[in-house]
């Protein structure tokens, strides 16, 4: 078969494919990737104009269907941050992120086309700087470093050192991970150390300066009460806190020391309750012969672990009510005791307590009454003779002490004693 005017068809085809992949028009392009900051001012340079160019044209996008952005013949004013800089490169200020994307640049000589196309990636740093922690993985055994950097666009780029060298490059580390703004180094526990430190590096590509941030691993330290005491039937917690551990320890108790490895797990008479670096265990109804001895806290992390020991004792409740029945007993015999002591030696007080709470009678009590005779007188000599009476009276709690002499006419002369004087409207019996 043949076209008209003699063509074959195979010769024809070739022609058309020859013809798509030659450029109908001599173009020589580069290509350049750069980065501008959110606020910030960036120059574009067009690197491939000629000194014969009469014309550089600025698109964004693809030339062939986008129109153009600045041109050095004719302004567009879409756009008053944009301007042109010595009639070729061109000039962006105040960058926001949806400047980002391809430019071209573009002369137009009399026969050919340069072109120079750029790719704008309008980059925001992080606001803050870096923040590093240690944690353990699920497995418990193996210490992980998370360090992370956000805010930031593109992402930041982040590397571990230990000692001055790369993490990455060491053979104790596992895995090596990045999340979004995070990055993650897994490490083996069997060199690790107490106290050693970890160095989290950060770059951007619109930062010159590395931020960086550190984490020191370390042991776990424990503290708690040594004793503790219950009552039989009441309840009891112990309690144990970790004062440092790097990454965070896991807590656990354990029942005796014999058999340190069996844990106490919560249920039955058992609650165990952690809130932050501090776990109790609650013991329910306590037994004297299941319940007393020693437990043990412990606290364990990659780098290490500690243990402490919480001896308890479970005593018998104390009979309080025949506690203070024996206490009131006593006490009221002792009173008995000192008082029959008092009264015993001393008799008067008991009197003289009574007269001073009848001050205002007019009772006169007797204690004394005796008779005195001379000696060597005869009988016959008794009715002339004096009779002295001597008399000891209590009178309203005073004592008057009488002296009376009776004569042989029945008359009676005496001396009153001066507490008689204070009472003479006191009748004497």
């Amino acid at each position: 078969m043949r076209l008209p005017g003699g063509t074959p068809p195979a010769l024809l085809f070739l022609a058309l494919c020859v013809w798509r992949l030659v450029p109908r028009r001599d173009a020589a392009g580069t290509e350049e990737v750069v980065y501008g900051e959110v606020g910030e001012s960036i120059l574009l340079l067009c690197r491939n104009v000629s000194k014969e160019a009469t014309e550089v044209v600025w698109f964004q996008g693809d030339p062939q269907s986008v129109p153009p952005l600045f041109s050095s013949k004719v302004t567009f004013p879409q756009d008053v941050r944009f301007s042109l800089v010595d009639n070729s490169s061109l000039h962006i200020t105040e960058l926001r992120p949806q400047d980002e994307g391809n430019y071209t640049c573009k002369e137009v000589l009399n026969k050919t086309d340069h072109e120079h196309r750029v790719e704008l990636l309008v980059a925001n740093p992080p606001w803050s700087s870096p923040k590093c922690w240690a944690g353990t993985s699920s497995s418990g055994q193996m210490l992980q470093l998370f360090c992370s950097w956000p805010g930031g666009y593109p992402h930041p780029t982040l590397h571990w050192r230990e000692d001055g060298g790369d993490l990455e490059n060491t053979s104790w580390v596992i895995s090596s991970t990045n999340s979004a703004d995070i990055h993650v180094e897994t490490l083996n526990s069997s060199r690790l150390s107490h106290r050693k430190v970890f160095k989290c590096v950060g770059s951007h590509v619109v930062k010159q300066e590395e931020p960086a941030c550190t984490v020191e691993i370390k042991i776990p330290s424990l503290e708690s009460e040594p004793l503790k005491t219950c009552l039989v039937g009441e309840d009891v917690t112990l309690t144990c806190r970790v004062t440092e551990s790097t990454p965070p320890a896991r807590l656990t108790w354990l029942q005796g020391i014999a058999q340190p490895e069996v844990e106490i797990k919560p249920g039955g008479r058992y609650l165990i309750t952690q809130e932050g670096n501090v776990s109790q265990l609650t013991i329910r109804n306590c037994s004297q012969g299941a319940d007393g001895g020693c437990y043990v806290c412990k606290a364990q992390n990659p780098v290490g672990l500690r243990e402490v020991f919480v001896c308890l004792t479970v005593k018998q409740p104390v009979n309080i009510i025949g506690i203070v029945g024996a206490v009131v007993v006593l006490s009221l015999l002792a009173i008995l005791l000192i008082s029959g002591i008092i009264l015993y030696y001393h008799p008067l007080l008991c009197l003289r307590g009574t007269a001073f709470r009848n001050q205002d009678s007019n009772d006169v009590l007797v204690l004394v009454d005796s008779e005195e005779d001379d000696e060597g007188k005869g009988e016959e000599e008794i009715i002339g003779s004096s009779t002295k009476h001597e008399v000891m009276a209590l009178v309203n709690g005073n004592s008057i002490l009488n002296h009376l002499t009776e004569g042989d006419d029945g008359e009676q002369h005496g001396g009153v004693s001066p507490q008689e004087t204070r009472r003479e409207d006191t009748p004497v019996t």
